[in-house]
């Protein structure tokens, strides 16, 4: 458990880093990865987007921790490291590939952000031609790349919407900046690399990849949406399937991907089950994270918190939950109670102090606290 801890916690600094002003290097790799799943629609390449998702984040991890030895700390660690080799020195179709998704999406976001208050689509559209962010070689690239256009903007909304469970509806997290979706979904590809290193999941990874890149598309058009917000789980299944039939319905190769979601969502297959595990406890841990940091508001200064309005909750302070993570964790552990390996991961991530994993947290470089 202590080396998939090292390895996600240096995905998790990827969140705290800045590309730029605004954004995380954990938000860009989104955008990158959505260009992969787009252009694959479209074109049909990238071929592999799992191993571009991989190149991607363990090439930032590399670059960023030099002295951690991915052979040493992963028991895929060899392959890996191979990966980011890979990708840093543009050795394959893969590397040069997965470097113009990174360049584009820098690129697009740039225009987005200057542009996309006052251009309409349409014109938004043209003027990524104009600046040769696309480049038209047949006629019918231009429809193609209208769609991959359409797609990267709807999923860039997610670099701007925050993490429900760390506003000030609910837990009010103490911090300058706190997570955004797109950088959550980086989390959850990053848990999955790490805990299918260390485990025999008897799983198709590269499958998982990708249904972790996109299982969150519906949350474009309805926002992320809590046990603690007044819907019902039925409820909620219905109004974001619908949305993310609407958020993919601009994409060539929907149909695939809409399925892909969906079996995400009924956790009937392996792929599914395990990806939906790692995405509740990537919750989990960043709940920790953040009450290690030292920016988790004390459980009597949590007046406007709808979660307190649980039964469930309040059964729990009155049983002696003393910190915010308590509660997510005796709200989250029955979830894995039929896998071993999530369970004690779970209970590791409660016993240890995260931030002695975090080069980020170790320095309190972004974790900039609000008096």
């Amino acid at each position: 458990m202590k080396d998939i801890l090292n390895f996600y916690m240096k995905a998790n600094d990827l969140k705290n880093i800045m590309a730029d002003k605004k954004y995380s290097v954990a938000d860009n790799l989104y955008g990158s990865i959505i260009l992969a799943v787009a252009f694959n629609s479209e074109f049909g390449e990238p071929k592999d987007i799992s191993k571009i998702a991989r190149m991607l984040i363990l090439s930032e991890i590399t670059l960023k921790n030099p002295n951690l030895n991915l052979v040493e700390t992963l028991k895929k660690g060899k392959q890996y490291e191979k990966e980011a080799i890979e990708y840093l020195q543009i050795k394959n179709l893969e590397a040069k590939e997965a470097f113009r998704f990174r360049i584009t999406d820098f690129s697009l976001t740039k225009l987005i952000d200057e542009k996309g208050d006052y251009l309409s689509f349409e014109n938004l559209y043209k003027e990524a031609l104009n600046l040769g962010i696309f480049k038209i070689i047949h006629k019918e690239d231009y429809e193609k790349y209208k769609k991959i256009f359409k797609f990267y903007c709807l999923n860039y909304r997610l670099k701007n919407k925050l993490r429900s469970g760390w506003d000030k509806k609910h837990w009010n997290v103490k911090s300058d900046r706190i997570e955004r979706i797109s950088e959550h979904i980086i989390g959850t590809i990053a848990l999955a690399i790490a805990i299918d290193s260390e485990f025999d999941f008897n799983i198709d990874i590269n499958k998982v990849i990708e249904m972790l890149a996109i299982h969150e598309v519906g949350e474009i058009l309805i926002g992320d949406i809590t046990p603690f917000d007044g819907v019902t789980p039925q409820q909620k299944k219905e109004i974001e399937h619908n949305a993310i039939e609407d958020v993919l319905e601009c994409l060539t190769n929907k149909t695939n991907l809409i399925n892909l979601i969906f079996e995400f969502d009924e956790h009937q297959t392996a792929e599914s089950m395990f990806s939906h595990y790692c995405d509740k406890i990537e919750a989990d841990i960043q709940a920790k994270v953040y009450q290690d940091n030292g920016i988790q508001n004390p459980l009597d200064e949590q007046q406007n918190n709808v979660v307190f309005k649980s039964d469930k909750v309040k059964h729990m302070l009155e049983n002696g939950a003393q910190t915010a993570f308590d509660i997510w964790y005796l709200w989250d552990k029955s979830i894995y109670e039929n896998n071993i390996i999530f369970t004690l991961l779970l209970e590791f991530v409660k016993d240890n102090d995260l931030i002695k994993f975090s080069n980020i947290g170790q320095k309190n470089k972004q974790f900039k606290l609000i008096n």
